[in-house]
This record gives structure tokens, sequence and C-alpha cells, in this order.
């Protein structure tokens, strides 16, 4: 029940639903143009991945944009996308749980690496044009490298 509160388990806590405005993009420009501003888009994605779609969550000023797929065995793909100042320079060791390595390659993004999850799955997060970008579903670091390097401003139409 959007906006309803749902108790959870005996104690006070309660938990709120509420709706998550969701739209889908037909372009990487249609995207930025949803998102207010300029995104970044690989140009580059590994051989397995199938055809890619743009999508758009939140709420105005609050709002992650997803360009992604799935790769070979059903694995989703996805390079997501927030303005940086919506995390207030949290870090991603701040909320996900994983082992983080800093390769000097990414020392000018701030980048970080990490096996994250269970089973623990490769992620990048990099800081670029006051954007936090994770890259999602990538097996190796080479792959996310390539798509790292690949990276490319699109702005809105």
């Amino acid at each position: 029940m959007p906006g309803s509160e749902i108790p959870a388990g005996e104690s006070d806590l309660r938990v709120a639903v509420e709706p998550v405005r969701s739209e889908t993009c037909g372009s990487a420009s249609a995207l930025a143009q949803a998102f207010g501003g300029a995104i970044l888009e690989p140009s580059w994605w590994p051989a397995d991945t199938k055809d890619i779609s743009y999508s758009l969550d939140g709420q105005p000023g609050h709002s992650h944009y997803y360009i992604g797929s799935t790769r070979a065995e059903a694995v989703p793909i996805c390079v997501a996308g927030f303005r940086e100042a919506t995390w207030a320079g949290r870090s991603p060791r701040d909320w996900l749980q994983g082992e983080w390595s800093e390769p000097h390659q990414l020392a000018h993004l701030r980048g970080l690496v990490g096996w994250v999850g269970i089973p623990p799955r490769l992620q990048t997060v990099i800081y670029d044009q006051q954007l936090a970008i994770q890259l999602i579903g990538y097996r190796t670091e080479d792959e996310m490298m390539n798509a790292v390097r690949s990276l490319h401003p699109i702005d809105p139409r």
C-alpha cells in the first residue's frame, strides 16, 4: 500500500512503503533529458551483452539512471549514475559491504573496485562530471577498465 506503514516484527519499528517514479527511455539522449543533465554512457560492452536499455528511477533531484542489459546466463550488467551530491561525500565503503581496492588507473576518478554481495560480485564506483557511477555485472577488472575508458558524456537534447 503506497504511503502506508507496516509493522516490522514485534518492535516499534515501522516500514514506510512509497511508490518510486520509474521511466524507460528510448535512447541515451532521451535519458539525459529525463535525468535533467548530462549522463555518462559506455561505448564499450562485453561481447555477450544483449540489447541495451535506458531507465530512470526516483524523484527529480534524487533520481538515478540505469543503462544496461543482461549477459550470458541472464547476468545483469549495468552502469548506474547518480548526482554525486546525493551521496553527500559518502564512499561505497560506507554502504556496500565488501572488500574494496583503489587501483591506480582510477585514482583521477576517486575510483574503487570491490567484491560485494553474496556471492561476491565485482563492482566499481567512480566519480566524474559531478556524477557517481556504479559499474555492475562486469566479470574482470579488465572489462571494467574498458568500460570506464569508454565512458563519454551525453547531453540532453
